[in-house]
């Protein structure tokens, strides 16, 4: 099992430490432990994916530091318009790690409402040009992709998506 201590102390090492988002079953122990870790200035919960999005920008203008945005992939509808008009490379390319739980993945079991989102989202991804990696269940290898993610969104400063498995 995946330590979320771990996770974030990988986050914490790459300088990656501003977190905003719409809070997520499946993410709900990383979640909780940003919660309990993160200063409420470092930490800030949003009405909807999308203005996580338009949050995460501002704070990466005004520091310069990658920030983290967690949902649930049902809400990475929401966050096409700012992806797309103002994160992505051809507009002013701000890089920032979506960490998106995956309801409804094929061949997973879940609930009915989450099947369809779950075939499409990393069609969703790919067709926004958007980096991603599915989290490897083996931890020493998720916190290696973790900062390979993170190396790559500070290099092509462009938003990249982890993809956490149910």
């Amino acid at each position: 099992m995946l330590s979320v201590e771990k996770v974030y102390e990988t986050f914490l090492s790459h300088d990656v430490d501003f977190f905003t988002g719409v809070p997520d079953s499946l993410l709900k122990n990383i979640c909780a432990y940003i919660t309990d870790h993160t200063s409420r200035e470092k930490h800030i919960i949003a009405a909807n994916e999308g203005a996580a999005v338009g949050i995460a920008s501002g704070y990466y203008m005004a520091s310069g530091k990658v920030p983290v945005v967690y949902m649930q992939n049902s809400g990475l509808g929401n966050t096409v318009n700012p992806l797309l008009s103002l994160a992505d490379e051809q507009v002013y390319s701000f890089p920032m790690l979506l960490m998106i739980g995956w309801r409804g993945e094929p061949g997973t079991k879940d609930e009915p409402q989450h099947k369809k989102q779950g075939e499409v989202t990393l069609d969703l991804l790919e067709a926004m040009k958007i980096p991603y990696i599915i989290l490897d269940m083996d931890e020493d290898e998720a916190l290696a992709q973790i900062h390979e993610v993170i190396v790559s969104a500070y290099e092509k400063s462009v938003p990249h998506a982890i993809v956490v498995r149910k």
